[in-house]
């Protein structure tokens, strides 16, 4: 965007173009009363207009950072408007990251609850081999048990 130094520097003079046709003054004369109540009125809404386009830049100049009015100097409207163009800037860029922590925040909770059911899923595994364990030395037990029962039986049988 170009400053407004930028806009009224030229590196070569401006020319302008030559009128084509006389120029007429108006002629100053009495004017109706209907012409001087028109005029009135059109300068009161002129006047209203331009107090609220200022009323709403000093709003905005409240609205933005380092941009209060000084009543002494008075921050130009051109100067107010940049910073507040340059504030919402700012203001989307910061909200395009916040989005993209957002997303990223989303995505490692998702590979948090994957992780919680694996390590769950993996305490059910060694619960079930704790139980495989104890049951198979049960049954371990149990066979030399009979072993011997066989082994007995035989010496008993002989």
């Amino acid at each position: 965007m170009m400053s407004p130094s930028e806009v009224l520097q030229t590196a070569s003079p401006r020319t302008i173009a030559p009128r084509t046709h006389t120029y007429t003054t108006k002629v100053e004369g009495p004017r109706a009363p209907r012409d001087e109540r028109r005029r009135a009125q059109h300068n009161e809404v002129e006047r209203r207009r331009r107090d609220k386009i200022n009323n709403w830049i000093v709003t905005l100049s409240k609205l933005i950072p380092d941009c209060s009015v000084d009543t002494r100097t008075g921050a130009s409207k051109g100067g107010i408007l940049s910073k507040a163009c340059d504030y919402i800037r700012e203001l989307r860029q910061n909200n395009q990251r916040l989005q993209e922590s957002y997303k990223e925040v989303e995505r490692v909770e998702m590979d948090n609850e994957l992780l919680r059911q694996q390590v769950e899923q993996t305490h059910t595994n060694l619960l079930l081999q704790s139980e495989l364990y104890q049951t198979s030395v049960t049954i371990s037990a149990m066979v030399h048990i009979l072993m011997g029962f066989v082994t007995l039986e035989k010496l008993w049988s002989n």
